[in-house]
C-alpha cells in the first residue's frame, strides 16, 4: 500500500520542500527553488527557531523532556478525568476519528500540539495505515515527543511552526483540532481564520478556549498574571508551587461555605461549595489535584500564569469566529473553565 505523506512547502518561496528520503541531497529539508533549508527528518520538520520568543520558551520548559508530561500522562491515564478536556467534546471527536482512520485515508492537523497528548490519542496499530497526522507547535520540545507517542513514525509528521500562520502544508485537511491553545495566542481571531483555511470542505473543526470568569477573579489573575509572566520560566514554575500549596491547603478543609442566594456580582452560586471550589472557581486559580500531585499540579498553575498571552471569552464571542469564516456550528457549550465549539466547512467556503 503507497503511504500518503503531507507535502511540506517552503516558508519563504511556497515550493515543494524534499526531504532526504524523496531526494534531497542534504539532511534535513530543502527547497531546490531557492535554497532554503530545514533541520529534521522524515517525521520532523524545523520550519522556524523562535529563539527568544516568550511563548516558545514557555512551552518548551513546560512540554519538554525535563517535565515529561506526556510520561506522566502515558503511565497515569487517569489523570486525564482531572482536565478539562475530559468533560468537553474531545474524547468523542477523538473516538470518530479513531473509527474514520481505521476505515479510510483521514487528514487531521492538530494545530498547538503541545505535549503529543492528541497525537498518542489518535495513533495506535489500527489507526496507523490511514491516519495522516500533522502536529505543529511553537516550542522546541517536538522531537522529544514525536519519539514518545508509538508508531508515530508510520503516519506522523511534526513541524516547528507558528500556527498563527497558514499551515504550510500543500494538502487540506478533514479535521482541525485546536485543543486549549487559540487563547495563547496574540489574536485568537485571526489565528483561527489560519486554521479554517487549512480545512477540506465538509471538513471538520474542533476548538476549545479559556472562558471570562467572575470579575473578581478575572482581576486577581490578571494582577498575577502581569508579574509571573515577566520572570524567566524556571523562576516562574518555582513561583507556581505557592498556589498549588495553597490549592492543597484549601481541598483539607472538610467543612462547606453555604451561600443562601445568587451573588451574580461575585458570579457565586447559592448552595453548598467546598472552600477549595470556592475559591478556585471564584478569587483566584490554585490548582491542586491529588492524582497529578505537587510538580504537575504547578505544572497546571504556571500554563495559567506564565504564558505572555492569555485571552477568556465569552461563548458567543467565539461563536462568531465560526459565522464569519462560513463554518457551520456543529456543537457549542462551555464548562465553568472553558469552551467547546465544533464545526464543519461548508462546499463553497
Amino acid at each position: 500500500m503507497t503511504r500518503l505523506r503531507p507535502t511540506l512547502l517552503c516558508p519563504v518561496c511556497a515550493k515543494d520542500l524534499t526531504h532526504p528520503a524523496t531526494g534531497a541531497d542534504v539532511d534535513g529539508w530543502r527547497c531546490a527553488n531557492c535554497g532554503f533549508c530545514a533541520p529534521g527528518n522524515a517525521t520532523y520538520a524545523e520550519l522556524i527557531s523562535p529563539k527568544g520568543d516568550p511563548t516558545a520558551n514557555h512551552y518548551s520548559l513546560q512540554w519538554g523532556g525535563k517535565l515529561g508530561f506526556l510520561d506522566f500522562i502515558q503511565n497515569n491515564p487517569a489523570a486525564k478525568t482531572a482536565t478539562p478536556g475530559s468533560r468537553l467534546g474531545w474524547p468523542a471527536l477523538f473516538k470518530e476519528i479513531r473509527e474514520h482512520a481505521a476505515k479510510e485515508p483521514i487528514w487531521v492537523y492538530d494545530a498547538a500540539c503541545g505535549f503529543g497528548g492528541i497525537a498518542d490519542e489518535l495513533i495506535n496499530e489500527r489507526t496507523a495505515d490511514q491516519l495522516i497526522y500533522v502536529g505543529a507547535d511553537i516550542h522546541s520540545a517536538l522531537e522529544i515527543v514525536r519519539q514518545k507517542v508509538a508508531d508515530f513514525d508510520r503516519c506522523g509528521l511534526m513541524i516547528r511552526w507558528d500556527i498563527t500562520q497558514p499551515l504550510p502544508v500543500k494538502e487540506q485537511f478533514d479535521f482541525v483540532i485546536c485543543r486549549a491553545a487559540l487563547h495563547h495566542t496574540p489574536d485568537p481571531r485571526a489565528s483561527f481564520r489560519s486554521l479554517c483555511a487549512s480545512l477540506k470542505s465538509s471538513g471538520k473543526i474542533a476548538i476549545s478556549v479559556y472562558r471570562k470568569k467572575s470579575i473578581c477573579r478575572e482581576a486577581c489573575d490578571d494582577a498575577l498574571r502581569s508579574v509571573i509572566s515577566k520572570m524567566p520560566e524556571e523562576e516562574a514554575f518555582a513561583v507556581c508551587r505557592q498556589f498549588t500549596d495553597l490549592g492543597k491547603a484549601l481541598q483539607s478543609i472538610t467543612e462547606k461555605v453555604r451561600i443562601d442566594e445568587d451573588l451574580p456580582l461575585l458570579g457565586i452560586r447559592k448552595g453548598e461549595h467546598n472552600v477549595q471550589e470556592l475559591v478556585y472557581y471564584n478569587l483566584l486559580k490554585c490548582f491542586y489535584n491529588a492524582q497529578f500531585g505537587e510538580r504537575y499540579s504547578t505544572l497546571v498553575n504556571y500554563d495559567w500564569y506564565h504564558p505572555e498571552f492569555a485571552c477568556r471569552y465569552e461563548l458567543d464571542e467565539v461563536k462568531a469566529w465560526f459565522d464569519e469564516n462560513r463554518i457551520e456550528l456543529v456543537e457549542a457549550y462551555s464548562i465553568e473553565v472553558q469552551h467547546f465549539l465544533l464545526g464543519r466547512k461548508g462546499p463553497s467556503s
